[in-house]
């Protein structure tokens, strides 16, 4: 599963422009600079879209495209329906399945918000490549929360770090379902992979998202972050749990590059620092000065044990995280894949500019 060529063999482009691709969900915050580069390098790019009656959520995407080398068609898809990739995927050698849920916080009921279209979807998107033949290749979108869920997951490895081999054994549908979902579903992914074998599989599982994004319309989880931060909601003081982050347009680069060499199987974990909030601020401040805000101190374990409800965070969550430390090894993505991590200040920078000038901040 995780074979890599030797240093000096070639790698052979699977990613050809003769071949259109598929970029399930091609609207969200990390797929639209994946359809961007892949358009500028010239490909013939579906997406799937819930529903294009909604065409403001996707006019981002044909803007670029008519400035773009490569060519852009739309396609309706709803994950939970067996039948909706079939035509979009008709003809196409490489599918990037991006499309699933990335909400972290006001989820009311995580099996019908979270696990359902990220498990069902999965299963749609990937029974759909059993039955086009043309696809060599599926590029799956997971997460880091697919390799753990708690900080404390980390004494369970060797040497304290996580890594590939690593799978996410703490989050359930009430603790982080969102980790839960993102664990299922690569799960059955890889079932369904390994029950065939004309296609292969890699999986990136990115860490947090910082950066700018295309569309305002995104509703990942990635904005929540630096939002709570410059927004007041954090004024008080925030709680001191390690984040890995990474920036959004290093992993859209890193999906092309998964598709582009042919011995790029597995996992591939996508993180570049480990931060704490109340860091990420800090860097904020020094940018944007005092015109917001931002949090500059942590708020005491003892009261994040007894009121922590009130940020959100259960009791549970406080004992597995809060002062926890967790440590990545990300040499798999960076000596495989060859991916080349930007400066996570600027991706802060940019992206809280980015929600300040399209007035997202409330």
């Amino acid at each position: 599963m995780y074979g890599s060529p030797e240093p000096n063999e070639l790698n052979p482009n699977i990613l050809g422009r003769d071949f259109p691709v598929l970029v399930t969900g091609g609207a969200g915050y990390m797929a639209s600079w994946l359809v961007k580069y892949l358009l500028e390098d010239g490909y013939k790019v579906r997406v799937t879209v819930k529903d294009m009656e909604k065409e403001d959520r996707y006019r981002h995407l044909t803007k670029i495209a008519e400035r773009s080398k490569g060519s852009l068609e739309i396609f309706e898809a709803n994950l939970m329906d067996p039948e909706a990739f079939k035509s979009s995927m008709m003809g196409c050698n490489i599918v990037f399945h991006t499309a699933s849920p990335y909400i972290t916080s006001g989820v009311k009921n995580p099996k019908t918000e979270l696990i359902d279209p990220s498990v069902e979807g999965t299963r749609n998107v990937l029974n759909a490549v059993n039955k086009a033949h043309s696809v060599r290749k599926v590029i799956f979108t997971s997460a880091l929360y697919a390799i753990y869920g708690d900080a404390t997951d980390i004494i369970h490895t060797q040497e304290k770090v996580f890594n590939e081999s690593y799978w996410n054994k703490s989050s359930t549908l009430k603790h982080l379902p969102l980790g839960f979902a993102k664990t299922v579903a690569e799960r059955e992914a890889w079932r369904i992979h390994d029950e065939q074998t004309r296609w292969k599989m890699a999986v990136l599982n990115p860490a947090l998202c910082l950066g700018p994004s295309l569309t305002t319309y995104s509703k990942s989880g990635s904005f929540d972050f630096i939002r709570q931060l410059a927004d007041g909601s954090y004024a008080s003081g925030v709680p001191n749990i390690q984040h890995g982050l990474v920036d959004v347009r290093d992993v859209a680069h890193a999906h092309i590059f998964a598709a582009q060499d042919e011995y790029a199987t597995g996992r591939f974990m996508l993180v570049h620092e480990t931060r704490t909030m109340l860091e990420v601020a800090k860097t904020l401040k020094q940018k944007f000065g005092s015109a917001f805000s931002l949090p500059t101190a942590e708020l005491s374990y003892r009261m994040l044990y007894f009121f922590g409800f009130t940020k959100g965070l259960s009791r549970k969550l406080v004992i597995e995280n809060v002062g926890k430390k967790i440590q990545f090894d990300n040499s798999k993505s960076r000596n495989e894949l060859g991916v080349r991590y930007r400066s996570i200040d600027e991706s802060a920078i940019e992206m809280l500019q980015f929600i300040l000038d399209h007035n997202m901040l409330k």
